[in-house]
């Protein structure tokens, strides 16, 4: 689905706009749709929004657990690499 480093690079323009912010829950325009493929259907990107108040169209960043969600019929799963079986 992603490459390691393009989930990398999500996370981490997350934490600075937290840190940025000073609060949360935050939500923005996602400005890696036109970068990512696997962002390309979700026009905003949240962070610490609770996944039960997040809409279908949204990515989510949740800092206690430091990952992504995106919902995909019908659920929230966390954004893994391409390579996460490799060795």
């Amino acid at each position: 689905m992603a490459e390691r480093k393009e989930i990398e690079e999500v996370i981490g323009w997350c934490k600075k706009r937290k840190e940025e912010a000073g609060h949360t829950p935050i939500i923005e325009l996602n400005p890696f749709r036109e970068r990512f493929s696997w962002m390309l259907s979700r026009i905003r990107l949240a962070i610490d929004l609770p996944l039960e108040d997040a809409k279908d169209d949204m990515a989510v960043y949740d800092t206690p657990t430091d990952s992504l969600y995106i919902k995909v019929a019908g659920r929230w799963i966390r954004v893994e690499p391409d390579d996460i079986f490799e060795r």
